[in-house]
């Protein structure tokens, strides 16, 4: 299924925000067997709606995010009844947790508060724990007459979109996908070897493998080696990344190079002459680990 993610704001075409939605969707989706296909950055306003006409017939699932606030640019939700062809109906249930989220926290209520109550017609909404603007999620086709991909309007806050994607995006993507092929993937992290050289080592055994992605991610004294493809795929990539990698193999999950050497230091002097060469011992130590 194609995937194709929307992130408007103008702050985000300026430089003043980061834009941190796209590294936390690729990551939450994949364990549905998603992946990214394209990413669009979009400023406020008319942007939306023709962006939205573009991606639609490529994609099968389409992220928005940002613009559900209740301020004057923040028009998504308008947008995108308008595009769809749908009203816009006040949810009673929606209306009355901004009323009483607000007044627990006296804070004074305005008429474009009440925006954010607005929803189109056949959508669901996603509860915002963090916040008063709701997340929206309209089903393809949810207007025949305006053949359309899976939807999801996510407010733009991390803070907020994040738990909301993971408690309420979610089941819905476990239902779309319950039928979906998913990959498997695996990275390990180096150190201490170049990327060119730990390519001559692994690469043409790795990609001899049927179905099977390679790729690979130099940062400061390592690179991440990734795999990606059926579990059966994945496993035989991992033996022969094991076997021809082993002793400069310090992760095979998340943890960067300071964090394993922090957490070892223990016994630090007898494993790591074994692993690495004190070079990269001693740069990392200097630069990242506590006294």
């Amino acid at each position: 299924m194609r995937v194709i993610v929307i992130n408007t704001g103008t702050e985000i075409l300026l430089g003043d925000v980061l834009n941190t939605h796209l590294a936390f969707i690729a990551r939450e989706i994949f364990h549905f067997g998603l992946r990214i296909d394209e990413q669009r950055a979009i400023p406020d306003g008319d942007a939306i709606e023709s962006t939205l006409a573009d991606v639609s017939s490529r994609a099968e699932i389409v992220f928005v995010t940002g613009g559900l606030g209740p301020t004057s640019d923040d028009i998504t939700r308008e947008l995108v009844a308008g595009y769809l062809q749908l009203p816009l109906l006040e949810d009673a249930i929606v209306r009355e947790t901004i009323r009483s989220r607000l007044a627990a926290r006296r804070i004074p209520t305005t008429k474009r508060i009440w925006r954010q109550a607005l929803v189109p017609a056949g959508a669901d909404v996603l509860a915002n724990e963090n916040g008063t603007a709701p997340g929206l999620y309209l089903p393809a086709n949810v207007n025949p007459a305006v053949p359309s991909p899976h939807l999801f309007l996510l407010p733009g806050p991390p803070r907020e979109l994040q738990p909301m994607f993971r408690n309420f995006v979610a089941p819905f993507l476990y239902r779309i996908t319950a039928e979906s092929k998913k990959d498997a993937m695996r990275a390990f992290r180096i150190a201490n070897m170049g990327e060119s050289i730990i390519e001559k080592k692994i690469g043409d055994l790795v990609l001899a493998i049927p179905e099977i992605e390679l790729g690979y991610c130099a940062r400061p004294g390592e690179v991440e080696v990734r795999v990606i493809g059926s579990a059966v795929a994945v496993a035989q990539a991992e033996e022969i990344i094991r076997e021809k990698l082993d002793n400069a193999i310090f992760s095979a999950s998340d943890e960067t190079l300071a964090a394993v050497l922090y957490l070892s230091r223990a016994t630090l002097p007898i494993r790591m002459k074994k692993r690495f060469a004190p070079s990269v011992f001693h740069a990392n130590r200097s630069r990242n680990l506590a006294p």
